[in-house]
């Protein structure tokens, strides 16, 4: 969702924070991304030296959460998040509508988040594994002398899966602050300020426009006072 789907990558959070980076610091920045959708994060850990590293970022930005912490209460949800992202159709990532959330859409929100507190259902990853491969992710970077800047967990529709979004927003700020270089960007308090329909699609799981915008601003804040505290023009900002 960093690269903005189902919207076009310029929608992007990331792409509206380099952007207005750019013009902003007058700093030449290179950047790139690399997306893994459908990707939980643990099966995301391996590709970070290949992918990421390997280019030498000075400035490396993580989003992870949205495949992770959901929890699926449909069958065939579930059969799609839990399998591998190789094994997922391409026509089943397009079939997101981009459409804005109704009442309808809400209401079905609530259904959901009802049917995972009695069914007791867990997300796709479980919390402490999320913490702790995203802890590991940090400390490699910041390990590689880049600085990590890691958003946090996004809200969701449903109220289960949203309880546990915001749970572990408020633990892995905790959790960045034991390492050093970690920059935290608190997006689920960011877009908690506004009604989840004017931030989610009507699958209550994407961002929309103005979800997308409201993060960039800031990923933007964040990236800008990093540069400020560095004095210096980076040689490169990946995302991963």
């Amino acid at each position: 969702m960093i690269a903005g789907f189902p919207h076009q990558y310029e929608d992007s959070c990331f792409h509206l924070a380099m952007e207005r980076l750019r013009k902003e610091t007058q700093h030449n920045i290179i950047s790139s991304i690399f997306t893994l959708g459908g990707f939980p994060v643990t099966r995301a850990l391996k590709h970070l030296p290949s992918r990421c590293l390997a280019a030498e970022p000075d400035i490396v930005v993580l989003q992870f959460a949205n495949s992770d912490l959901i929890v699926p209460v449909k069958r065939k949800h579930r059969h799609i998040l839990l399998s591998s992202a190789e094994r997922i159709p391409s026509s089943a990532q397009r079939k997101v509508c981009s459409r804005g959330a109704r009442a309808v859409d809400q209401f079905r929100w609530h259904i959901d988040g009802i049917i995972g507190d009695l069914l007791r259902l867990t997300p796709v990853t479980p919390p402490e594994i999320y913490l702790e491969t995203i802890g590991q992710m940090v400390r490699a970077i910041s390990e590689h002398q880049a600085v990590p800047v890691v958003l946090s967990p996004f809200v969701f529709g449903g109220h289960c899966s949203d309880r546990i979004a915001h749970d572990c927003a408020q633990r892995l700020q905790r959790l960045l602050a034991t390492i050093p270089n970690a920059h935290y960007v608190d997006a689920y308090s960011a877009l908690n300020q506004y009604p989840r329909s004017q931030m989610l699609l009507r699958d209550g799981y994407h961002l929309s426009l103005k979800g997308q915008a409201v993060v960039g601003e800031y990923l933007f804040a964040s990236l800008a006072k990093i540069f400020r505290d560095k004095n210096e023009t980076p040689r490169s900002s990946q995302t991963f």
